[in-house]
């Protein structure tokens, strides 16, 4: 059954549940001559199919695509490497057209359902992936879609089945050829029922895993499919909790087991408590990043294993983690510029080429709530005034920073002053929610090393855009934002060092650019 909009609805309290079915996994991924009979249906000169049968396409030239002109070397960054200017084409932006969103839906349903490659519980909606373009003031210049992406929503006996191992989308470009594909499913066949607490007591175990540092707004059933490579017999029902920090941001959300007799999971390893006096070494001649986040202090038991996973990406390819903050140690005056009271962003989120957060957030910054209070516990976007010293890429994986609207202002209106030599600022437009592995893919789209036409390394951008559509449910939206300087110099396609050609540092002298899709 296809419909025309993801499916929402979930057994409410009302019900007095105390059994839900349990799914046997028959089978995960596609064969290789599954593979191959989806390259042929879409024509595609050849996909990506890993060990644990998830397959995945992208095309180099149309991905994401946005026009843009060679200007020729740049001014040289900090570190010393070499630039490359691209200017903003807006004629070429004007001249982009797109699939409407209904013959793409039905383009991809009928395609996948003839290539017997549709799972029968899968709902289909598109929507396009647009890109922005706003004054120095935040007043709106340029609007246009990109692609259109059609996102597929599942259920199981009416209750949505999200996660990595839930994952089918197919992005379009003008021409209808596809520019983007994902899929990576399981076969799942009903195999008894369990107890599972009813959304009351759901509600009590979702306080419980966020300890105070969220109140609980909303609970809801959902199946939990984790990525393909996690080689599970079967799937549980799991309850999943948003909530509201004490400063008002959104908490990420995250899913707690459904069972009766479920448990929570295990804090993770602790860090010796950070003093002030233990300062980052600064450096300005070498490519390094950053990382920190709030975990099981502020109810987020899995940011340790993310946050390793983006550190991992680097350290194995030789490049220096400078820091690494977790829970009491993740500091809001690491991210604060030296302007205000107590900022030394210059020591640490400035001090390097990328740094990478995962925590709760919201439209105007992202929260310490429940972990720390130094030198406060939310970093304002009023406090943010990031590349002044070496920082280019600030990616933020917590929730609705890129929010289209908040409080009458724009995404813009509201982050524009952060942008001091920063190129992007990644992140979501809407709630995020929460993931043990989206900063390793992040860092293994950036990073990976070329093999035949596929594994190119992705610009920041759209390695931003793919860890997400990969890790978030189809109603999650992932956004990126940048500057445009002079003459419409903008850092849209940046790589990450030596990965690619990289712009150089730019003020928003014209004004600002924004690229949002659906996961």
């Amino acid at each position: 059954m296809i419909g025309a909009a993801s499916v929402t609805s979930t057994v409410t309290a009302s019900a007095a549940v105390t059994e839900l079915p349990v799914y046997e996994v028959r089978g995960a991924g596609l064969s290789p001559d599954q593979a191959a009979a989806l390259q042929r249906a879409f024509g595609l000169k050849d996909v990506q199919r890993d060990d644990s049968g998830a397959v995945a396409f992208a095309d180099e030239t149309t991905y994401l695509k946005v026009p843009g002109l060679d200007q020729g070397a740049g001014r040289a960054d900090e570190d010393g490497l070499e630039t490359r200017q691209t200017a903003l084409d807006l004629e070429g932006l004007k001249r982009i057209r797109v699939l409407p969103v209904e013959d793409a839906t039905k383009r991809a349903v009928e395609t996948l359902r003839g290539a017997g490659l549709l799972p029968a519980n899968a709902f289909a909606a598109a929507k396009h992936t647009t890109f922005e373009v706003l004054d120095v003031n935040g007043r709106p210049l340029y609007s246009a879609p990109i692609d259109t992406a059609v996102s597929f929503t599942f259920t199981l006996d009416g209750i949505p089945l999200e996660g990595a191992g839930a994952k089918l989308r197919v992005a379009f470009d003008g021409q209808g050829a596809v520019a983007g594909l994902t899929h990576s499913t399981r076969e799942l066949a009903q195999a008894g029922t369990i107890p599972v607490l009813d959304l009351t007591a759901g509600r009590e175990r979702c306080a419980k895993q966020f300890g105070g540092a969220a109140k609980v707004t909303d609970v809801s059933y959902v199946y939990d499919a984790p990525a393909l490579s996690e080689r599970i017999d079967k799937l549980e029902p799991s309850i999943r909790c948003a909530g509201t920090t004490p400063d008002g941001s959104a908490a990420q959300s995250l899913t707690v087991p459904a069972a009766v007799d479920g448990s929570l999971p295990e804090p993770g390893p602790q860090q010796p408590p950070r003093t002030e006096g233990a300062i980052a070494p600064q450096w300005t001649s070498r490519v390094d990043v950053g990382s920190e986040g709030t975990g099981a202090c502020s109810g987020l038991p899995w940011t340790h294993l993310n946050v390793g996973a983006f550190n991992n990406q680097f350290t194995s390819r030789g490049i220096p983690v400078q820091f690494s903050w977790l829970n009491q140690n993740a500091w809001e005056r690491d991210f604060k510029d030296p302007a205000f009271p107590g900022g030394w962003d210059h020591m640490y989120a400035d001090d390097v080429d990328m740094t990478y957060w995962q925590g709760h957030g919201s439209p105007t910054g992202f929260s310490f709530s429940g972990c720390s209070a130094n030198t406060d516990g939310f970093l304002s976007n009023n406090d943010a005034r990031w590349g002044n010293r070496d920082v280019e890429w600030m990616s933020l994986f917590t929730c609705s920073i890129l929010q289209h609207t908040s409080g009458g202002l724009n995404w813009a209106q509201r982050w524009g002053k952060a942008f001091r030599g920063l190129h992007q600022i990644n992140s979501f437009d809407t709630v995020s929610m929460h993931s043990a592995v989206h900063g390793g893919r992040f860092g293994h789209y950036m990073l990976r090393t070329p093999f035949l036409w596929w594994n190119q390394p992705m610009k920041v951008r759209d390695a931003w855009a793919q860890a997400s559509i990969d890790t978030q449910p189809a109603w999650v939206v992932w956004a990126t934002m940048g500057p445009i300087g002079n003459a419409w110099i903008a850092n849209f396609n940046d790589y990450f060092w030596t990965k690619g050609p990289v712009g150089p540092d730019t003020l928003p002298t014209v004004g600002f650019w924004r690229l949002s899709g659906t996961s």
